[in-house]
């Protein structure tokens, strides 16, 4: 992306009168994150070299000349019929192409053809140059306008701005004209913000460079110029990835330390939980033989969880439905790998019945017990040997 180049650049226009007379006016533009922000704006009347004393340094510029010395002509063609040489030929027959610089702007069938000559636009830029101004963008006319007018408060066929005048139906372009007269009937703005009826050329030269990534130039066909655009944005762009380069290697530095401190903090406290457990490795020994006794006399004294087999039994008989037929009730039998692994303290009951409903309502009643975790119908079948059905309760305690 090209505009991402540029975060700050310079439109420039220079007005030719004759007799080495100018005038010029300079905007600056500046993007700050989504937003597009008018800086610094001038005007100055007079000699090349009192306007260049004038002029802000550092910065890309876009430069604009109009006045004399630059011709414009409209003209209607075809699809397809945007060959610049051609077109100067067929409006110019007699002038030869190699001394002029050629610019060419086309919307659907309306072109505009504005030329200089070679010799002193080159001898300007040169001057230019030496100093310290470094053209990236050459425009010719106020044909690069067109690119912010639907951001002024311009309304009609005829949009006047500085002694330049559009023709438009609607949006679209139809023809341009260097009018000298040619002045906006009432004050502009861009967007909400104020802005000299003289500074909006200067803006359109700025704003192109700067979204020139976004935007088709409009600009003219000056090879020093184009090639000293495109190994700028180079430049600019390698900058700005040694930038990022740098911030990231810089940020893996930070990331690096950070975690190099973590680690070396969670080092040096395993260290000293390691020699904690080193230290207190007999008395680990010792505290295992006592929980191992303590186990072995919890088993004699058949203490579970702290519900005696008895009292479990009872509850359950108490609480048992008659149209229950128990035929087994286990406690802790810990048959599978996992339950011998997790150890959960079960009541396994096994019976027939021939009415579900009691089946239901026992195991209601049984959650309802303080010391029930969970009950659950585990299995239920029927009787193959007689007209019952057999069921499988697991409670969980």
């Amino acid at each position: 992306m090209l505009g991402a180049a540029f975060t700050k650049v310079l439109g420039f226009t220079l007005h030719h009168h004759g007799d080495n007379q100018f005038s010029g006016r300079y905007c600056e533009l500046e993007r700050k994150g989504n937003e597009i922000q008018i800086g610094e704006k001038k005007t100055v009347e007079g000699n090349l070299v009192k306007i260049l004393e004038s002029l802000p340094r550092k910065m890309p510029v876009a430069l604009v000349l109009s006045g004399k010395g630059i011709i414009h002509k409209n003209m209607e063609i075809a699809d397809g019929e945007e060959d610049a040489e051609k077109n100067f030929r067929l409006v110019f027959p007699s002038i030869d192409t190699n001394d002029f610089f050629v610019q060419q702007y086309h919307h659907e069938k309306n072109y505009v053809l504005s030329i200089a000559r070679k010799d002193w636009v080159q001898e300007l830029l040169e001057k230019l140059k030496r100093a310290g101004v470094e053209v990236c963008r050459l425009s010719f006319g106020g044909v690069v306008a067109l690119h912010i007018l639907p951001q002024l408060n311009v309304y009609g066929e005829e949009v006047q701005l500085d002694g330049h005048q559009f023709v438009m139906t609607g949006k679209s372009f139809q023809s341009y004209a260097y009018k000298a007269e040619a002045k906006s009937p009432f004050p502009l703005k861009v967007g909400q913000q104020a802005i000299d009826e003289e500074m909006v050329l200067a803006y359109a030269a700025a704003f192109q460079l700067l979204l020139s990534d976004k935007l088709v130039p409009i600009v003219a066909q000056v090879p020093a110029v184009n090639n000293g655009f495109g190994q700028l944005v180079s430049t600019a762009l390698w900058k700005k990835r040694a930038l990022i380069f740098l911030g990231g290697l810089f940020a893996l530095l930070l990331l690096s330390f950070t975690l190099f401190s973590h680690f070396n903090q969670e080092n040096e406290q395993l260290l000293r939980e390691v020699g904690a457990q080193t230290a207190s490795a007999d008395q680990m020994d010792l505290l295992k033989q006592q929980i191992s006794k303590q186990e072995h006399l919890l088993k004699q004294l058949a203490w579970n969880g702290g519900y005696n087999y008895g009292f479990l039994v009872n509850e359950i008989g108490k609480s048992m439905p008659r149209p229950l037929s128990l035929i087994s009730l286990s406690i802790n039998d810990f048959k599978t790998e996992e339950e011998k692994t997790d150890r959960k303290p079960n009541v396994k009951i096994k019976g027939t019945t021939a009415n579900l409903t009691a089946v239901n309502n026992w195991i209601f009643v049984l959650r309802e017990k303080s010391w029930v975790k969970s009950a659950k119908l585990v299995k239920f079948q029927e009787d193959l040997d007689n007209d019952n059905y057999q069921f499988d309760i697991l409670i969980s305690y």
